[in-house]
């Protein structure tokens, strides 16, 4: 069932990135009001984190998941069918309510579900998530830009997903239910994972939203084959789970993200030069694909128990709420080799943030 609900997660995150060329000429804005459209969705996500972490707390993460399943098929509907901008904008959030929900739930419940072999198991299941980042735009490619045949598709697959959640066994306890160390130094250890998180969230979402964007405006092409070709940075990434699996058994946390951060920055200015970009956001995509699983379970590792995991959530989703106005305005005033700038930027500030972090834990540990 989470080889399913990571794929449903991968389908849904990016697939307002291919729609948003057809949205802005269906709705006549700019890529600054297009922004908009990103930031409610993944406002959306910070609230649904929110309501998984504290309001539904006392559900388990079978329950939780389920909810979520139901929210993100609302969601879909929701696109498919609005009929003006505010409308659209109101289902965007509503997707990325069940997209918080989901990603908290689930993410959390594998986390603690395989001991020592956490990291490893969640970069192997969680590679179905870039199975289906992979599959939606090639979707929204085949079908000419049109968002609504895969959100249709991604409903379908919902539907799935919470028919088998019914049958799935509740798993372990939830990890609030959990001792927390009492260490004044914790919160200064939980801000620094929450702004790693914010800063990695937004140069994956920032990649998966506005490459399409910026294949079309520096090259030259349609919306369609752009998508297409944008699908190489999920293929890679999707590889790079894989990869990362046994890595991540081997290499300490900090020093894999560092790494990693490190590559994708590199990646991401090349990504500035137009015929450099389809190639250098494919290996963006690789490099990026460990951070986000080897960084969780590093976080329940330094962090374990409490409400570390909502927190590090939701802050992580206040990134592209905070950054995809950011990117648009960059992207109207300076051009479109201004969106990989602007994310390559916030990969190195991910970068001090992830060093710093390791720095700080080795000196508590001693």
């Amino acid at each position: 069932m989470a080889l399913a609900g990571f794929l449903l997660q991968g389908l849904i995150y990016p697939i307002l990135n291919p729609t948003l060329p057809t949205l802005s000429a269906q709705f006549h804005l700019k890529a600054t009001g297009a922004s908009v459209l990103l930031s409610a969705n993944a406002a959306g996500a910070v609230v649904g984190v929110v309501l998984a972490g504290v309001v539904f707390r006392r559900l388990s993460f079978q329950q939780q998941c389920v909810v979520a399943v139901c929210l993100i098929i609302l969601g879909c509907l929701g696109m498919v069918t609005a009929p003006n901008f505010v409308l659209t904008l109101m289902a965007s959030a509503l997707l990325g309510l069940g997209f918080g929900m989901l990603d908290l739930a689930l993410n959390v419940w594998v986390s603690l579900s395989y001991g020592a072999s956490s990291a490893s198991m969640l970069n192997l299941l969680s590679a179905s998530f870039g199975v289906g980042a992979v599959l939606a735009p090639l979707f929204v490619g085949l079908s000419n830009g049109n968002f609504r045949p895969p959100l249709l598709g991604c409903a379908s697959l919902a539907a799935l997903v919470f028919v088998g959640l019914l049958f799935t066994p509740s798993g372990p306890r939830r990890q609030d239910e959990m001792t927390t160390p009492g260490k004044a130094r914790s919160r200064w250890f939980l801000a620094g994972f929450i702004l790693l998180f914010l800063a990695y969230v937004t140069v994956e979402g920032g990649v998966g939203s506005w490459e399409v964007s910026h294949l079309r405006d520096t090259l030259g092409l349609n919306t369609g084959t752009a998508a297409k070709i944008s699908a190489w940075f999920w293929v890679s990434f999707t590889l790079g789970r894989l990869i990362s699996a046994p890595l991540a058994s081997r290499l300490p946390p900090a020093h894999l993200i560092s790494c990693t951060l490190a590559l994708a920055a590199l990646c991401l200015a090349g990504a500035s030069v137009p015929t450099a970009a389809p190639v250098a956001y494919a290996l963006t995509g690789l490099f990026l694909a460990p951070i986000f699983t080897t960084g969780l379970v590093w976080l329940t590792r330094a962090l374990p128990g409490g409400a570390a995991p909502t927190l590090v959530f939701a802050g992580a989703f206040v990134g592209p709420v905070l950054f995809a106005p950011v990117i648009g305005v960059a992207r109207d005033t300076f051009g479109p080799e201004a969106i990989p700038l602007t994310l390559m930027a916030v990969a190195l500030l991910a970068l001090v943030i992830a060093v710093g972090l390791g720095w700080g834990l080795r000196r508590a540990a001693v």
